[in-house]
C-alpha cells in the first residue's frame, strides 16, 4: 500500500514552504492566486487529505458546525440539512446533525452536550424555540450561533422565511375566490413559524371584515386527520381551510373525503411547504412554497462568514410564493352533498 502523502510532501512538490501549504488549508486571504493553485495542484495530484485532528490541534478549530434540529423528518427541516452539508462541505466544514425532542428538556440538553464534546465551532438551530437558544447559550459559551426559523434576536445571525407573507398569500388567495368561512388548522402553539402563519391567516380575515375561526393542530397528518373530524362535525361547514402545513392538509383530505365531504367543490383547502406529495394527493394541493434550500444556504453561508470574519449580525427574510394547483376552487354553498 503506498504511503499516504503529508504535508511536508505537498510543500515539497509545490515548491512552498509547509506553513504556506497551512495556509492554503485554512484558506488565508494573503496568498497570491498564483501560490494557491500551485499548492492546489500538487493537492490534487498527491491525493492530499489533511488529518482534521491534527488540524485541530493547530489551529483549535475543529472546522465542524452543529446543527440543532426537532422535526428531522419533516421535509422542510430534512431539505434545509441537505443544503448545509453541500455548502459546507465545498468550504472544508463538517455538518453534524442532531435531532431534539422540543418538549423534553433532557433532549435539549444530551444534544447541546454531544455538541460540546465534538468542540464544534458553532450551532445552527432549525426552528427551535428560544428556551432552547437560551440552554445552548448557557451550555456552549462564546459557541457562534445562526438560527432559522426563530424569533428575530439581535444577539444571533437569523434567517427566516416570510411566514407572515405566505400565510396572507394563502388566506387572500380564498378570499379572491369568493371564500368568507375560511378557518385554519394550526401548527404546534409554541412554534414561531406556525404563530407567523397564524397572525397572518388572523390579520387577513380581519382586514377583509371576516371572522378568524382556529383549530389547535401539529405538524402531523394525524392533527390535520382530527382537525379535519372536528369541522366535518360542524352544523355550518366553513367553505375554504388554510393548514399550517401540508402534512395537516393531507390529514384533512382523507377524513373530508370518508364523511362525503368533496374537495375543493364543498371544501378548498390550501397548505403549506409544498411538500413533493402535495402535487401527487387527490386533489393536488395548493399550498405556499418556501425555498428551504435557500434558507439552508443562507443559514450555512452567515455562520461560516462569522466565523472567518466575525461579521456583524443580521436578520435575513426569504419570500415565500403561492403555488396555486386543484384543492382550491371559486366559493360554492359550502353545503353537504345528500
Amino acid at each position: 500500500m503506498p504511503k499516504k502523502a503529508n504535508i511536508y510532501d505537498v510543500a515539497k512538490l509545490a515548491g512552498v514552504s509547509h506553513q504556506t501549504v497551512s495556509r492554503v488549508l485554512n484558506n488565508h486571504s494573503s496568498l497570491k492566486p498564483a501560490t494557491r493553485e500551485k499548492v492546489e495542484m500538487a493537492i490534487a495530484e498527491l491525493s492530499y487529505r489533511p488529518n482534521q485532528a491534527a488540524r485541530q490541534l493547530v489551529t483549535s478549530k475543529s472546522r465542524m458546525i452543529g446543527v440543532l434540529i426537532a422535526e428531522s423528518e419533516l421535509f422542510g427541516p430534512s431539505s434545509m440539512l441537505n443544503a448545509m452539508q453541500d455548502v459546507a462541505r465545498k468550504e472544508g466544514y463538517s455538518v453534524i446533525s442532531i435531532s431534539v425532542v422540543t418538549k423534553s428538556r433532557d433532549s435539549w440538553r444530551e444534544g447541546i452536550e454531544q455538541l460540546r464534546n465534538l468542540d464544534v465551532d458553532g450551532v445552527i438551530t432549525i426552528a427551535l424555540h428560544k428556551d432552547i437558544v437560551k440552554e445552548i447559550e448557557r451550555y456552549l459559551l462564546g459557541i457562534t450561533i445562526v438560527l432559522i426559523g426563530s424569533e428575530p434576536s439581535q444577539k444571533f445571525n437569523v434567517v427566516n422565511m416570510d411566514n407572515l407573507m405566505g400565510a396572507i398569500l394563502a388566506t387572500q388567495h380564498l378570499i379572491d375566490l369568493g371564500h368568507t368561512e375560511i378557518v385554519h388548522v394550526a401548527g404546534p402553539e409554541n412554534a414561531y413559524e406556525a404563530q407567523m402563519r397564524r397572525a397572518g391567516y388572523e390579520q387577513t380575515m380581519k382586514s377583509a371584515d371576516l371572522v378568524p375561526k382556529v383549530f389547535a393542530g401539529t405538524w402531523s397528518i394525524e392533527s390535520g386527520y382530527l382537525a379535519g373530524k372536528e369541522i366535518a362535525g360542524l352544523k355550518k361547514l366553513p367553505t375554504a381551510i388554510f393548514t399550517a402545513n401540508d402534512h395537516s392538509a393531507i390529514g384533512l383530505i382523507k377524513v373530508l373525503h370518508e364523511q362525503g365531504i368533496s374537495v375543493p367543490e364543498q371544501i378548498s383547502i390550501v397548505g403549506y411547504d409544498n411538500i413533493p406529495e402535495s402535487n401527487f394527493v387527490i386533489p393536488s394541493l395548493t399550498t405556499i412554497k418556501p425555498n428551504f434550500d435557500a434558507l439552508g444556504n443562507a443559514a450555512i453561508e452567515k455562520m461560516i462568514m462569522q466565523l472567518r470574519q466575525g461579521n456583524s449580525k443580521e436578520a435575513v427574510m426569504l419570500k415565500p410564493e403561492l403555488v396555486i394547483r386543484n384543492s382550491t376552487v371559486a366559493a360554492q354553498s359550502g353545503k353537504r352533498k345528500k
